[in-house]
């Protein structure tokens, strides 16, 4: 039989089609690896930083506002309380060789404007009261409303030498801003400086102390299910290079809340809330798994960067 002009071009059509759609990773999903059993003392673990030898972390809202220390293999090794805090909804760590960072940045239902980054010197850390910094901020832009769909929500701060970064979990347009706040204690209003099209929700953030590779994790819920992502981009005093960025899946899913790097070993750690699987848990990806990231598109940012960062310094 024979084909028309219009069947030829039409079957044509579809074939460039096909070619010019993105390539996709076929490599299977990167297994975590299961470290430990939180005891029911951390059954909400949000937020996850390394310092020396050890590992913190805290659970998020409703809780006291208290904070972990852990060995590498998951073990409670003691519990501090932070005074003159309050946990309204504490959702990320980060470090540095000095301080630890506690971001109070959640905000679920945008009922909050002021958001608070508490410092903490490491020296005085197990001290029941050790002078704390507060880090007060609110984002330029801010919009109340919109509850369920909003972009004011953050779960996720990293240190780049003299600022802090948070990374938004936008409810609303599912992308991740930018917001970059000097790493001393004041009151500051930052307008954002990047968007990342993640297309899905941003739980946790780490920077590498000493190569400055962001790691994102988020999770996305599809028609398959829900699912645990990873991404991975160059950083400079520019800001996140997400020309050059990766990213992989990694199974099992779950509410993983925290991710941190390793700068010893290049490993990651990762913390996941007692929710699907029953119980809260450490669990780690390794130097080996990390070298075979795949990229798996090939979107770009609509990216704005601002002169004045972070006005009201």
């Amino acid at each position: 039989m024979r084909c028309s002009w219009k069947s030829k071009f039409k079957s044509l059509a579809l074939l460039l089609g096909t070619l010019c759609l993105p390539v996709h990773s076929m490599e299977t999903l990167k297994e975590l690896q299961t470290i430990a059993r939180f005891k029911s003392a951390i059954n909400e673990s949000s937020a996850l930083a390394i310092w020396g030898k050890h590992l913190w972390t805290l659970n998020d809202s409703g809780n006291g506002p208290s904070i972990f220390k852990l060995d590498k293999n998951g073990n409670q090794l003691g519990s501090y309380r932070i005074a003159n805090t309050k946990n309204y909804d504490w959702e990320s760590l980060a470090s540095d060789d000095d301080f630890l960072y506690i971001g109070d940045i959640g905000n679920n239902f945008n009922r909050r404007k002021e958001l608070t980054i508490y410092r903490i010197a490491w020296k005085g850390i197990d001290q029941p009261r050790s002078p704390i910094g507060k880090i007060a901020l609110v984002y330029a832009d801010y919009k109340p409303g919109q509850p369920i769909s909003h972009d004011f929500d953050a779960e996720a701060i990293a240190i780049y030498h003299d600022e802090i970064w948070l990374f938004t979990k936008n409810r609303g347009d599912g992308n991740s801003n930018l917001y970059r706040v000097p790493k001393v204690p004041g009151r500051y209003q930052p307008k954002p400086t990047q968007v990342l099209p993640v297309s899905s929700l941003v739980t946790a953030a780490d920077i590498h102390p000493k190569t400055g590779q962001l790691v994102l994790l988020s999770t996305k819920k599809t028609p398959e299910g829900g699912k645990t992502l990873l991404w991975f981009a160059p950083t400079s005093k520019d800001g996140v290079d997400w020309a050059n960025h990766k990213s992989m899946e990694v199974s099992p899913h779950d509410q993983w809340e925290a991710v941190a790097w390793d700068s010893e070993t290049d490993e990651i750690f990762l913390t996941h809330e007692n929710n699907e699987r029953g119980y809260a848990g450490l669990a780690k990806l390794s130097r080996k798994a990390l070298k075979i990231q795949r990229r798996t598109d090939y979107q770009r940012p609509s990216t704005e960067y601002t002169n004045n960062a972070f006005p009201g310094s």
